[in-house]
């Protein structure tokens, strides 16, 4: 998959991979009805115990992202609405606040920041 975790991020593993996970839902990036990894082949991908990955996979399915299909797996919800402009929102603004703050680390303005996105943003597809 496409996960990248931070073990030294103070972020716990399970959120930095529900996170992620919500983001690339939320973006169209795993479309309604694609199978994601097995527990068992996600865990040994980012080596890390099988029931985290489980815990994310509860977490994402409570909140109707996914469905579990007995006997099939894991699958992004194929009947699930369309995220409110606010949950987007909510959903991207931690990964927001972590470019800011590493941008004031580094000491860049908030224009030489705002050209760098600007330029990330027009280079990938949508």
């Amino acid at each position: 998959m496409f996960l990248h975790l931070n073990p030294q991020s103070g972020v716990p593993v399970y959120r930095q991979m529900a996170r992620q996970l919500q983001e690339r839902i939320a973006a169209g990036q795993l479309a309604d009805g694609a199978q994601l990894p097995s527990v068992r082949e996600l865990s040994a991908e980012l080596h890390v115990n099988p029931l985290t990955v489980a815990k994310v996979y509860q977490f994402l399915e409570r909140d109707g992202l996914v469905e579990f299909r007995r006997g099939q797996g894991t699958f992004v919800a194929a009947d699930r609405a369309q995220l409110s402009k606010a949950r987007q929102q909510k959903l991207i603004r931690h990964a927001v606040e972590q470019v800011v703050s590493e941008a004031r680390h580094l000491g860049l303005s908030l224009e030489q920041l705002q050209l760098l996105i600007q330029k990330s943003y027009e280079r990938k597809p949508s």
